[in-house]
């Protein structure tokens, strides 16, 4: 009776614990969000970011570590062989056939920048004034990024070890696509425990044209989706065992996942759904409060970066979201998955079969929800069209699941191929039928109908080509220019990681006065950039450029002509 009693008082002092410190968490996180104005608190996240994405991973990879070790070895030695061949396809497939170049400009320098800014000054941020000392970018002036984190922290975490280059993000993305592979192999194994669906599954992604045609370059989409299929991945495999282990990955997988998009959050539905039946019963206990309030701990700076973006307009002249965008935005994106040059159209139709033909529906509708919503975002986005400029790339979210659906109804048609055959075998009399390797016709299927997409993915294309000779022709002038120059240009990110000082053009035309002060502190030239941006019908950026060039004489030391467009490095000389 007295230990029952105790008991009963043990838990309600937890209940009382749990309680205060959720309650003080949410009080202490609002009462800082809306006491601190937007710029101070920017220049606060500035700060946190790094330290908020550290102890993210650092989590997950302690969780990680003893997930791993929980695993049987005979589990590693049945599916490791499989993935590994399934991820080799899909990264010679990333590095020999689809070309290594950027394709987002200029987010994908931007994205470098940031990350070298979180390696090398800790602070989340792109720097408008910046010198490479000694290997190291040391910023005088930066401002905080509109776009979430997390894809700019992966690759601080390679330039900590590695230094920052240009080759860092496209290793990252090539790691990406095999780990994409082997996240989407694993969930169709753990949710639905069907080998033959899994490898098929794994085969899709390393299949899929845009996936390799993106994955070869240094944009977020590869990671971010990456990241949304492990959070889907370690759901699952919390839905399936349950355990603290096992819950405490998902909430690491998910806080950081959501860090790399804006529309990431959608994965919060998707993970709810799963492991709703198993976590609800842990809701009644303390426990499951303590799991909850560790998310909003993990998440309370990603929190703050929402609320201190929340009014940038992302370039829309119009509303960012809204209902009239639907129309002419399913009109692209429906058909992309059903009759387009840049997606299979028979994965859709693998995809609806495996979503009617397995048993665990509610496994099934919850990949059909994963993809619904990914879909559904980008119809009500103003920039949402696959065909609007580079935005296919945002179709990239939806692959995952509907490489699972695709696996499960590839591996249902091999299976219902096989019978047909030995049932066609049997009434023929010709055994050699009864022993169809369907599986192997379907991926051989599958593989020869790759090389209808291939010219997709060989292309480069011709979008951003003015940007992609910009920056191809700044790169080459980089690597001549002296030692302890400064470059002026609208794009310092890029400059920085090439090992060159360099800053806004806007800090002379602002202030004049600025480029005497350079020019003495950079002995080795000061230098003009005509680049992009001077070129583009925009009067606040032309104008910038012909005041910069007028502040004083300039010699043209190079320049470059692609089509109608003009590229130049001016050395600008102070008199004394």
């Amino acid at each position: 009776m007295t230990d029952t009693v105790v008991s009963r008082a043990s838990i309600g002092r937890e209940w009382i614990a749990v309680g205060v410190v959720t309650i003080g968490t949410v009080a202490l996180l609002s009462a800082w969000l809306l006491s601190t104005s937007t710029g101070m608190l920017r220049e606060q996240l500035k700060t946190l970011q790094p330290w908020s994405l550290d102890a993210c991973v650092l989590f997950g990879v302690l969780v990680g570590a003893c997930l791993a070790a929980s695993v049987p070895r005979e589990t590693y030695k049945s599916e490791l062989p499989r993935m590994a061949a399934l991820a080799s396809l899909g990264v010679a497939l990333t590095l020999f056939a689809a070309p290594r170049t950027n394709r987002i400009f200029y987010d994908e320098q931007i994205y470098q920048g940031i990350a070298q800014n979180l390696a090398d000054v800790r602070l989340a941020q792109v720097c408008h004034d910046g010198s490479v000392e000694y290997g190291r970018l040391r910023c005088a002036s930066g401002d905080y990024n509109k776009q979430p984190y997390a894809y700019p922290h992966v690759l601080s975490l390679v330039y900590r070890i590695s230094g920052a280059h240009v080759w860092t993000a496209f290793a990252v993305n090539a790691a990406a696509m095999a780990l994409t592979i082997c996240a989407v192999y694993l969930l169709v194994s753990v949710l639905f425990r069907d080998r033959d669906a899994a490898v098929f599954a794994g085969l899709l992604v390393a299949l899929t044209p845009e996936q390799l045609l993106w994955s070869a370059t240094a944009a977020v989409e590869p990671s971010a989706s990456l990241a949304l299929a492990v959070a889907v991945l370690c759901a699952a495999y919390y839905r399936r065992d349950g355990g603290w282990i096992a819950l405490a990955a998902v909430l690491a997988s998910t806080a950081y996942a959501i860090q790399f998009r804006p529309e990431s959050l959608l994965i919060l539905p998707v993970v709810g759904f799963l492991i709703w039946p198993r976590f609800r019963p842990e809701l009644d206990h303390p426990r499951g409060w303590w799991a909850v309030c560790g998310f909003v701990w993990l998440t309370s700076i990603h929190l703050a970066h929402l609320f201190a973006v929340r009014n940038i307009e992302w370039g829309a002249v119009g509303p960012r979201f809204s209902v009239r965008y639907i129309e002419a935005n399913l009109r692209v994106n429906g058909w992309f998955y059903l009759y387009d040059e840049r997606f299979p159209a028979a994965f859709t139709v693998l995809a609806i079969a495996g979503l009617f033909s397995v048993r665990r529906r509610r496994e099934a509708w919850a990949m059909a929800i994963y993809f619904a919503l990914f879909f559904a975002i980008d119809l009500v986005f103003y920039a949402g069209s696959y065909n609007y400029g580079a935005d296919v790339r945002y179709s990239l979210m939806t692959y995952p699941p509907l490489a699972v659906l695709g696996g499960l109804g590839a591996a249902w048609l091999a299976r219902s191929l096989g019978r047909f055959a030995t049932r066609l075998g049997n009434q023929l009399g010709a055994p050699s039928l009864s022993g169809l390797p369907a599986r192997a016709v379907i991926v051989t299927i599958l593989l020869f109908q790759f090389l209808w997409y291939s010219p997709v993915v060989r292309a480069t294309t011709e979008e951003a080509w003015a940007a992609r000779a910009d920056v191809t022709f700044a790169q080459s002038f980089a690597r001549e220019i002296p030692r302890n120059s400064y470059v002026l240009t609208q794009n310092p990110s890029m400059f920085h990681l090439w090992g060159v000082n360099a800053g806004q053009t806007s800090l002379v035309t602002s202030n004049p006065e600025y480029v005497r002060f350079l020019a003495e502190r950079y002995r080795g030239g000061l230098y003009l950039h005509w680049n992009f941006w001077c070129n583009v019908q925009d009067p606040v950026q032309q104008e910038i450029c012909r005041k910069a060039l007028a502040i004083g004489a300039a010699d043209l030391v190079t320049e470059y002509r692609e089509r109608d467009q003009s590229f130049a490095f001016y050395r600008m000389k102070v008199a004394n």
